[in-house]
């Protein structure tokens, strides 16, 4: 990995910056919305014509309880999906059907993340533990303990050594990702942590929080190298494009940002959404944004220059999760509405 001295502009800092890559976090929230949300006054970043709702390809759900996270498996034709009923489901992507219902959880599932090779998933719980499991067999490895309040964020290096967890208790935790012995408590956000992702190397996490700072971490000291306001309010999400150049950021304040890894550098604001940013995913190319609002609406944008490329439609309430395929065909998205929706998403 190349570490760089960089300038973070937004707080003034001096910061080391990691070239780094994706790892997907989820954060997902009930609809509730704080009042110190601020509307953007500027005009939604649109190309002249957008596609929208003809991408739906299938819906399903047990119609029942609120999606509050997912994942889909870069490695199989599968979504998980984590609910307001505490369980874990998984779903075959093409079909609708479900696989099998693992119930471990005491409260809501908030958020979940497969590893890079489709093995592992891990999930968060407002019980404030985290568990890691076998993929093909839904059976638990071992279950995280420790934080004082709710588990939002998770995410797992690449080589799946360690797993990280970040919670409301404003402190992350990493863990073995063999045996789930803990390693390190880091802390430094004022507020609890919603988004987390680990670098290509596993040697950079960053984090995103309450407090609507981003943070980016030393893995083997702890140390925190970089801290910037990002937002005008909560950092719901944050992604690394898959090159590690860039940092995808989204938020309650409604908009989503992209950041130069490097520098700092605050390269593009998107605005569209009317309402918070729930979820962000970069397409595996690279070359796209998807976000998830309260506004029902998933969105896609052009990394490049901010269009806004589809405009997703189809969910009746807040959407809070999503996930890409391996090949960056398919996206799959969870609501309040009970339901989830797989979406043609190719060129």
């Amino acid at each position: 990995m190349i570490l760089k001295l960089s300038s973070w502009k937004a707080s003034g800092a001096i910061a080391i910056a990691a070239v780094a890559t994706v790892s997907t976090l989820k954060l997902f929230v009930n609809d509730w919305v704080p009042a110190s949300i601020a509307q953007e006054p500027d005009a939604p970043q649109a190309a002249p014509t957008v596609e929208v709702s003809n991408r739906l390809m299938r819906t399903f759900g047990d119609e029942t309880y609120a999606v509050l996270a997912l994942a889909y498996s870069p490695s199989a034709p599968v979504v998980v999906s984590g609910s307001i009923e505490d369980t874990i489901k998984f779903w075959r992507s093409t079909d609708g059907s479900l696989q099998y219902t693992a119930a471990t959880h005491l409260d809501d599932v908030r958020a979940l993340v497969m590893s890079q090779d489709g093995k592992y998933l891990l999930s968060g719980s407002d019980d404030k533990t985290a568990n890691m499991w076998d993929a093909a067999t839904g059976q638990i490895r071992f279950t995280l303990i420790g934080h004082q309040q709710a588990v939002k964020a998770v995410a797992i290096a690449p080589d799946t050594a360690i797993v990280a967890t970040g919670s409301w208790d404003k402190t992350i935790r990493l863990w073995n990702g063999t045996n789930g012995d803990p390693l390190r408590i880091l802390t430094g956000h004022s507020d609890g942590v919603n988004a987390l992702a680990f670098s290509p190397d596993g040697a950079i996490l960053a984090s995103g929080g309450l407090d609507r700072t981003v943070r980016l971490w030393d893995v083997e000291t702890g140390t925190q190298l970089a801290s910037i306001v990002a937002h005008d309010d909560w950092v719901s999400s944050l992604t690394f494009t898959p090159d590690g150049e860039l940092l995808i950021t989204g938020s309650f304040d409604n908009t989503v940002k992209i950041w130069d890894v490097a520098t700092g550098d605050l390269l593009r604001t998107i605005r569209g959404h009317a309402f918070p940013v729930y979820d962000v995913e970069v397409t595996p190319d690279g070359e796209a944004i998807a976000s998830a609002s309260d506004d029902r609406t998933i969105k896609l944008w052009s990394v490049r220059d901010g269009r806004l490329l589809l405009n997703l439609t189809g969910h009746t309430k807040s959407v809070f999760a999503i996930g890409i395929n391996g090949d960056g065909t398919r996206l799959a998205s969870g609501s309040n509405d009970n339901t989830i929706k797989i979406w043609d998403i190719a060129p």
